[in-house]
């Protein structure tokens, strides 16, 4: 049987901060030290950042762009069959750098992530619609 080298992409994009390039520069640090990110599984890349967060009230009533307008996504390439369960691993990687950020966000920040993947565009705050969590934050109702 041969190894699966199906290629899985997840763009991430940095929201909300003054400084978005070094906000990616440290989520990358930051994923790195993970070890299910192992040599040979996954390959980084930065692109041109799309318009994939929706306008929002505040954009639209004239309240100026979003903060991350002009920065580049973090694409996140997963290679092989383990492209599901990594990304699951991601999104609690993720989570946890945003709560981290948050923590240390400067004032006027409000950092948030967007993620684009096969399962299409969400902002990290937003509930996965295949699970629905309890109030530990729990898992419940996945299959």
């Amino acid at each position: 049987m041969t190894e699966s080298r199906e290629h899985h992409e997840v763009r991430i994009r940095v929201t909300g901060t003054h400084d978005g390039g070094q906000d990616l520069e440290d989520l990358q640090r930051w994923l790195q030290r993970e070890s299910w990110l192992t040599p040979g599984n996954h390959d980084w890349r930065r692109a041109p950042g799309a318009e994939t967060a929706p306008r929002t009230d505040a954009d639209a009533a004239g309240q100026g762009p979003e903060m991350a307008v002009g920065v580049d996504d973090l694409v996140l390439v997963l290679i092989g069959a383990v492209a599901a369960p990594m990304t699951e691993q991601l999104l609690i990687a993720l989570r946890e750098w945003l709560a981290h950020r948050r923590e240390t966000a400067a004032r006027g920040e409000t950092p948030g992530v967007d993620i684009t993947d096969a399962s299409g565009h969400r902002r990290l705050d937003d509930p996965d619609p295949r699970t629905e969590r309890d109030d530990q934050g729990g898992r419940v109702g996945t299959e």
